[in-house]
């Protein structure tokens, strides 16, 4: 007889969370075979999440333990992949983790490009990982922990985001990962996942209400019907549909950079009618999305409604901001004039509808609520906003079987009650119960179930972009700038990283230590051919260049007040304290030209330099220190965090700034006062933000092993 190793233990877990009350995880015991694949399943805030932290090492339960078999490994693949990736480039991101084993160069290269494979990124190995899709960033996420081949491999709803091709790839690989004796463990509400495992594990409340075989499970139909809601089914087209026109989309252009996302898009849709938006993952149904709720800015083409869609975005996190679940709600319809009694029933009427009841949510702090919960949430905030057209971007990922159902329900309730609404999907279900499809692909309609009514009339009325996309655009453009592009072909992008760097110091620290004034002019002379070397556009480095001088001109009234007098110098303009003196004068224009020198040089090295050359160059650099044993490698790391965060924040402030436009809020704004008061919830929701991500950031390097 065959003994099977129980490769890990656990016994009487429980775990609270500070400043609650209720165990998250209670008194909870299994164990797991060698080679076995389990399914957790439950209800969104059933503990799920919790256990499969404590499982890899992330958290520490109040009672009871976990053993690994000895020699044994668990690793961690994160419900949210943005807070799994450190590095700033796919292929550093995915190879992070074997460099941290202490793998050989060969070895770590063999296991990136197996793992790119695995997950359909070879394409985007050299792609900032700021520019895939959140599909695509699920799938970095993955290859990043199964890189390093861990003996349990732990998956939190890994699968929630990726399109049914894509799903079904991770299925076979983890099929093909457990037949090589590994052990995996997906916390999943997707029953696809869960017919791929052998056992399955529901837990309710934080407690374990079935541990058996998966045949077993669903064979007991109340039990998996609690998992499942039962089935969306189509109950036909809205009786309140019509012929009339209430969204129109012409000739949609659009890229990000050089790369074309949508080409050529049109369609119309029909008031009182609900219509599915498909397609792979990174096909462009979230730009599309986003263009006709005025958020992006069209190449060409035009969007036509009467009145602007409001769209509920992708990242629920960033689409909450009050500190109260009601508050929250209540943003939008505030925003809109809504008060008093009508406010309450508002919130209240919303709430219920999206499935997160007014009664037992409205109190309840936003931040600390699970992720489906802020899911619905934030559903629930669209909701109130009372739209003729609402746009919904995947607005059922990370959801359980019933809160998916009750989601789905609402949408067709509000299109039977004569509201346009569309929603992007990837689930088969919820496209079918829908009474239109588009299905997206490489940025076109590929196929569209209804197409265009005889007769229709397009609105009148285009849609003009919302108040504070340009901001937008800032923000999204800076955050792209931080990985410059690789298909940069100027002389300075064609040197090696460590010849790149080397002139970049040369030249800028030069630039800010010569002193006579003819130096400071022919050091400019050099910025500027510098500049002309590394291509960068010329329109872009004059505004740059414009941009500083506000700043310089009020730096030079400092100087001529502040700065002394050259005993025996004529004094040009004796106004009080302010004095003008060709000392005072030199001074100010050295440093004028001292700065745009920088600017010059800075704008240049960032355009010509992507990270792994910034990283790559550095690592060059630092090397002889590591022969008196300095941990180079930890400032390396560092530099690629901060490659990695700065565009992550400001990509968090991008999204809450879209649905504090979405919600009525900034645009509006009027004075330095209202200006304020209008960005005073930001702040809140920033800071929060910057916490988590840091907290996130922590437990991401320790799952990638790195100490």
């Amino acid at each position: 007889m065959i003994r099977v190793m129980k490769i890990l233990s656990v016994s009487r877990l429980t775990y609270t969370y500070p400043q609650r009350e209720v165990p998250a995880v209670k008194n909870v015991s299994f164990s797991l075979d060698a080679g076995s694949y389990t399914a957790v399943v439950g209800l969104n805030g059933s503990g799920k999440s919790t256990l499969a932290r404590i499982l890899s090492g992330l958290l520490e339960p109040d009672e009871g333990s976990v053993i690994l078999a000895a020699g044994t490994r668990a690793a961690l693949v994160f419900q949210s992949p943005k807070d799994q990736i450190i590095c700033g480039v796919v292929s550093r991101d995915i190879g992070f983790g074997p460099q941290n084993l202490g793998l050989g160069k060969d070895e770590v290269e063999l296991r990136t490009i197996e793992c790119l494979n695995i997950t359909g990124l070879l394409s985007k190995a050299s792609s900032p990982s700021m520019a895939l899709s959140l599909g695509q960033t699920q799938k970095e996420a993955i290859a990043g922990i199964i890189a390093m081949q861990p003996d349990v491999l732990i998956l939190d709803e890994a699968v929630a985001m990726l399109d049914p091709e894509s799903r079904s790839e991770i299925f076979r690989f983890l099929s093909y990962w457990v037949s090589k004796g590994n052990t995996v463990v997906h916390i999943t509400h997707d029953v696809d996942a869960v017919r791929q495992t052998n056992d399955v594990i529901l837990m309710k409340d934080g407690e374990i209400a079935f541990n058996g075989s998966r045949k077993l499970f669903f064979t007991d139909l109340p039990l998996c019907r609690l998992i499942t809601g039962g089935e969306i089914v189509k109950s036909g087209r809205s009786v309140r549909s019509s012929a009339e026109t209430a969204l129109a989309l012409t000739d949609i252009r659009f890229s990000y950079g050089n790369g074309t996302v949508l080409n050529g898009i049109d369609f119309s849709l029909r008031k009182g009618t609900l219509t599915a938006l498909t397609g792979v993952s990174g096909s462009g149904k979230s730009t599309l999305l986003e263009i006709a709720a005025g958020l992006l800015v069209p190449e060409s083409g035009a969007v036509n409604c009467e009145v602007r869609p409001a769209l509920c975005q992708q990242n629920s996190e960033a689409a909450l901001f009050e500190q109260f679940a009601a508050d929250d709600v209540a943003f939008g319809p505030r925003n809109r004039g809504v008060s008093g009694k009508r406010l309450i029933t508002c919130v209240r009427q919303a709430m219920d509808a999206a499935g997160i009841p007014f009664a037992s949510y409205a109190d309840r702090r936003t931040f600390n609520l699970s992720g489906g919960e802020k899911r619905r949430l934030s559903v629930a905030g669209i909701i109130a906003l009372d739209s003729p057209v609402l746009l919904f971007d995947e607005p059922t990922a990370g959801l359980d079987g019933p809160s998916r159902l009750t989601v789905m329900n609402l949408l067709r309730s509000l299109a039977q009650e004569g509201r346009t609404v569309m929603f992007s999907t990837h689930r088969r279900d919820e496209a079918d119960s829908a009474d239109r499809e588009i299905v997206l692909l490489n940025g076109q309609v590929l196929r569209d179930t209804d197409g265009t009514v005889p007769g229709a009339q397009i609105p009148e009325t285009v849609q003009q972009p919302l108040e504070g996309v340009k901001l937008l655009a800032m923000l999204r453009e800076n955050a792209a700038g931080i990985n410059a592009s690789e298909k940069n072909t100027g002389f300075i992008a064609g040197m090696k990283p460590v010849v790149k760097f080397l002139v970049f110091s040369v030249l800028f620290s030069t630039a800010l230590a010569v002193r006579p004034l003819y130096l400071c002019a022919l050091l400019f002379g050099v910025s500027l051919i510098y500049a002309a070397l590394a291509k960068y556009p010329g329109k872009r480095l004059l505004g740059s260049l414009i941009k500083v001088i506000p700043l310089l001109v009020f730096f030079c009234i400092f100087q001529m007040i502040f700065y002394p007098i050259v005993p025996g110098e004529p004094v040009f303009v004796p106004y009080k304290y302010f004095m003008v003196t060709p000392s005072k004068l030199i001074l100010c224009l050295t440093t004028l030209i001292h700065t745009e020198s920088a600017v010059a040089i800075i704008v240049s090295f960032t355009y010509t330099t992507p990270e792994y050359d910034v990283v790559d160059g550095l690592s060059v650099l630092l090397r002889p220190l590591e022969f008196v044993h300095v941990p180079v490698r930890y400032v390396i790391v560092v530099v690629e965090i901060i490659f990695r965060f700065i565009p992550l924040l400001l990509d968090e402030a991008s999204s809450i700034i879209k649905t504090q436009l979405i919600r009525g809020g900034l645009g509006k704004a009027k004075g330095i006062g209202g200006r304020i008061r209008a960005i005073l919830p930001l702040f809140v929701p920033m800071v929060m933000q910057t916490i988590k991500r840091s907290e996130a950031l922590a437990d991401a390097l320790t799952e990638r092993c790195f100490s």
